[in-house]
């Protein structure tokens, strides 16, 4: 029996994944992969586990220690991915997205094709620098100069990849990926929880406490009484339907979500920046009766730290604070941009409704 550990310790040692991966063992002994994918299951700690250990018998494909057919050993490598449509189709995605990449800068470049060779460095520099002005502001594009011009690359890349459809020959492996009738049915609630948690909920990274769509911990939360003019239980379970809220019990948070205009943000426009209140608690403890008003957002669902999780935010909960007060706060999680447009249109449309008095015989 073949000894794993070696492959253990390089993966929790040297190798380091950073993400998802495959592991293709070439071995005399293709029968030992099953084991070898129970062993690392159970055995890795802290480190990303193969998402399948695939066995590629040596025995078909050496002679005297050579390859005795290369195409033949490329082929069935390429077999593997074919195997396994659903891989597949991810990687052709990835390709795709690439290709949409590329073509982003390809058009950059096309700008510069009418001049003269030696002044099209001259002109894609000038390019490069209105990108980043027009995106943030001349005064703030040396801030951060990559950011600057990425806001201005996004969307032309995000059109280039919304527009992108199934070219000929790349239809069979999206057909065989997955079934629209039993498979679109079979998404557990966990599952449907770590799904809105992909899209929608994003770790901070770098992101300090002023960024938009950020969502820290509420400051200062002692004056909750003298700031929103309301008691934190009666907020939570009559505003926030939360039911079963404890204040100092850490599965409950108050937060704060920035909800500034995404161009005063880009281009770093001064003046205290909006946030609203925000619940961040357990999906089980949603108020199953009453629902809350019109004047609160509830986001989907979300996985968080091993929890199914809601986000609510009320639009009568508004706070200016300056950005030197939040600067250095640490965000919990930041909302992306179609969770944060979603929430920004309830708040603005709830707050811009008419009210009506009318007569009724």
């Amino acid at each position: 029996m073949t000894d794993f550990s070696t492959i253990n310790s390089l993966l929790e040692n040297e190798i380091k994944p950073v993400g998802p991966y495959f592991i293709l063992l070439w071995t005399h002994y293709p029968d030992q992969a099953p084991a070898l994918r129970t062993f690392l299951d159970e055995r890795l700690k802290g480190v990303k586990k193969p998402f399948d250990v695939v066995p590629l018998a040596k025995a078909d494909h050496l002679e005297n220690g050579n390859v005795k057919d290369e195409d033949r050993l490329l082929a069935e490598i390429d077999s593997i991915a074919g195997g396994l449509p659903q891989i597949g189709a991810l990687f052709d995605w990835e390709s795709r997205v690439l290709r949409a990449t590329g073509d982003t800068v390809s058009s950059l470049l096309e700008l510069t094709s009418a001049e003269e060779a030696d002044q099209r460095i001259a002109k894609l520099k000038r390019i490069l620098a209105t990108l980043g002005i027009e995106a943030v502001g001349e005064t703030h594009v040396d801030d951060d100069r990559f950011r600057a011009v990425n806001e201005a690359l996004l969307p032309i890349l995000a059109d280039r990849i919304a527009d992108l459809r199934s070219a000929h020959g790349s239809n069979d492996i999206w057909a065989r990926a997955f079934d629209t009738g039993d498979d679109a049915r079979g998404l557990s609630v966990d599952d449907a929880a770590k799904l809105n948690r992909l899209v929608h909920v994003a770790d901070p990274g770098n992101a300090g406490g002023a960024e938009r769509g950020v969502v820290i911990p509420l400051p200062g939360r002692d004056d909750f009484r003298s700031v929103f003019d309301i008691e934190e239980s009666d907020a939570a379970s009559d505003q926030f339907r939360c039911k079963d809220f404890v204040p100092d019990d850490d599965r409950f948070r108050w937060v704060l979500v920035q909800c500034q205009a995404a161009c005063d943000h880009a281009q770093s426009q001064p003046g205290p920046l909006p946030f609203h209140l925000g619940l961040d608690f357990p999906e089980e403890n949603r108020s199953k009766g009453k629902q809350p008003s019109a004047a609160v957002w509830t986001s989907p669902p979300f996985e968080f730290n091993g929890t199914d999780r809601l986000l609510r935010v009320s639009a009568r909960f508004p706070i200016s604070l300056p950005s030197a007060k939040v600067r250095n706060e640490r965000p919990v999680y930041r909302l992306r941009e179609q969770l944060l447009n979603d929430l920004i249109h309830h708040l603005h449309t709830h707050g811009g409704r008419p009210g009506l008095i009318s007569f009724s015989g």
